[in-house]
Order: structure tokens, then C-alpha cells, then sequence
């Protein structure tokens, strides 16, 4: 490992540990709060990322790169999932209890999920980087379900933070990482009839361990775990989309999608449209300075026919 690299590890890892200390002090209920501040400053410091971003999302949104409501959008957006960062930290970190999160979070659509479950195949449920979707998941196992999470290591939060912290709430941590034995472990979690979160809008690092789509104006690796295991385990699957960020969270789970008509790639295609037009229906609340879409150049040549995306 060169030393730049080493040097950056040390730097993310003093910056989560200042950041749990600092948690620690403040408590669950001011997270959000320091985490909007948090999603200012790297917002004002950051201007090269942050006027490259405007011009992409002008872009992707159809409108003039000047355009102001763009800036808007991109601050909020910056607010939103930065907050939404420093709760989850802070919840798993510390339990919390039921009803200091119950005040947090208005989740709808559960009827829904109830009518899947009753299939008696348990339920893929698909979330987004948009807000807290934690949150909702911790509710979901608050209230009796047994809930399962795919989950990928953060290179700069300690190694077992999030096992330890989903676990305190009874939730199944399956660690994407482990790969084959993760398939296993969410193929079993379906079998025994839980809910399973998995995040279809996280572009894989790899390509090849995706199938390329265009999301979002960009060339993205999608995942196919979502889909290949909606059809291996005919387990129903759901999307839940974030509508709101304040007064509280806001989630709907929606009814369920029909998948395994045709092929694989196709059931892709049709989940990265779905979450893509979640995107667009509020773009203000959805992570676009998260690293695997932003990172990403955008392409000059439009996207091939029938991947065209829908328009906001």
C-alpha cells in the first residue's frame, strides 16, 4: 500500500472517530442537526465537485447548467443525506430507544409489505440513498418483523460497527464483502420468511460484477443480486422511496413489482428505471455526491434506445 493511501485511511478513520466522540456528546436527536452543518461546509469548501455536480444534474434534470434551482437542489441534497449519515452513526453507535425514533420516522405502504408476507416467501424490499432509510428499517424490526440488511463495509467506520449496530435492534447483518456466502445467507433469510433490505442505486466498483446500465446520465455497473434473487427465490419485492425529509422522515413502500418475465437483464433494466424515476421525483433528497455515481464521468453519446430515462 502506497503512502497517500495510507495517509487517506488515517485521515477517514481520526475523522469517524472525532465524529463518534462528538455523537457521543451531542446525542441522537442533534445528529441531523450537525450533520446538515457537516453537508454545508463540504458543500462551500468543496467547489470543484460542487460545480461539476450542478452542471451533471442540470443535465440529467433537463435544465440550463446556470439554472439556480439547481444549486438549490444540490444543497439540500447535501443537507439531507449528511444528516441522515450522522443518525445512523449515532443510532447504531448507541441504541436508541423506540420512541425517540418513532418521532423520526412516518412510514406508509405497510399494508404492502403484509400482503407479501403473507405469500409465506418473505420480501425483498428495495431502498435508495435518499435520506435515513435506516431509520425505517429499524422501525420495521421494532414493530416485530424479522428484518435482514445487505450491508458493504465503510472504509472509514471500525470494523463489526455496523453488525453491532443492526444486531442491538435484532436485525440480520449480511456483509456484501463475504460474496458467495452473502447470496447464501439472503437466500436463507427469505427461506425462513423475513424482510430483506437490499440498495439497488449503489453502482458496483467492478463492471464485470454488474451489468452496465445508464442511470441517471451516467454508465453505471448495476447490481443483478436484487433480481437474480427476486427469481431464484420467487420471493415478492417491493420498492420503498423517500417522499419527505422534514418535519420527519418520510417512506412509502410500494406495492409489489412483477419480475422474472423475461430475462435477467431485463428485470435490471426495469429495477434501474424504477429507482431512477424515484430519483427524479425528488431529486433533492437522493445522495448525488456519493461516490459511486459521482465519480463517474458523464458520457457524451445519449443512451441506447429503450434506455432512455424518464424526464422530471
Amino acid at each position: 500500500m502506497d503512502l497517500a493511501r495510507q495517509l487517506r485511511r488515517r485521515r477517514r478513520r481520526a475523522t469517524f472517530l472525532g465524529l463518534r466522540r462528538l455523537l457521543r456528546v451531542i446525542g441522537f436527536r442533534h445528529a441531523r442537526t450537525l450533520g446538515s452543518w457537516l453537508g454545508d461546509l463540504q458543500f462551500w469548501l468543496g467547489w470543484r465537485r460542487r460545480r461539476r455536480l450542478q452542471r451533471e444534474i442540470a443535465q440529467v434534470l433537463g435544465r440550463q447548467a446556470d439554472d439556480p434551482s439547481v444549486r438549490t437542489l444540490l444543497l439540500q441534497a447535501y443537507r439531507v443525506n449528511n444528516g441522515a449519515v450522522m443518525e445512523i452513526m449515532a443510532m447504531f453507535d448507541e441504541r436508541q430507544d423506540e420512541s425517540t425514533l418513532a418521532a423520526r420516522c412516518e412510514l406508509g405502504g405497510l399494508e404492502h409489505l403484509r400482503a407479501a408476507m403473507s405469500q409465506g416467501r418473505g420480501a425483498i424490499v428495495l431502498a435508495n440513498h435518499m435520506g435515513n432509510a435506516s431509520l425505517a428499517m429499524v422501525r420495521l424490526a421494532q414493530s416485530g418483523l424479522p428484518v435482514s440488511l445487505l450491508y458493504r463495509k465503510a472504509r472509514m467506520m471500525s470494523d463489526g460497527f455496523f453488525q453491532s449496530g443492526l444486531e442491538q435492534y435484532g436485525i440480520q447483518a449480511i456483509l456484501a464483502n463475504s460474496g458467495i456466502r452473502a447470496y447464501g445467507q439472503m437466500l436463507a433469510a427469505l427461506k425462513q420468511g423475513r424482510v430483506l433490505f437490499l440498495m439497488m442505486d449503489q453502482g458496483l466498483q467492478k463492471a464485470d460484477d454488474g451489468v452496465m446500465q445508464r442511470f441517471l446520465g451516467k454508465d453505471v455497473p448495476m447490481p443483478a443480486g436484487p433480481a437474480q434473487l427476486a427469481r431464484v427465490s420467487r420471493s415478492p419485492v417491493l420498492p420503498m422511496a423517500a417522499v419527505a425529509a422534514s418535519p420527519v422522515w418520510r417512506f412509502e413502500i410500494q406495492p409489489q413489482l412483477t419480475l422474472g418475465q423475461g430475462t435477467l437483464e431485463a428485470d435490471v433494466d426495469f429495477l434501474t428505471r424504477l429507482t431512477e424515476a424515484q430519483v427524479l421525483q425528488h431529486p433533492e433528497l437522493w445522495s448525488w455526491h456519493h461516490r459511486r455515481w459521482s465519480k463517474l464521468p458523464m458520457p457524451s453519446a445519449p443512451p441506447p434506445a429503450g434506455e432512455g430515462m424518464p424526464h422530471a
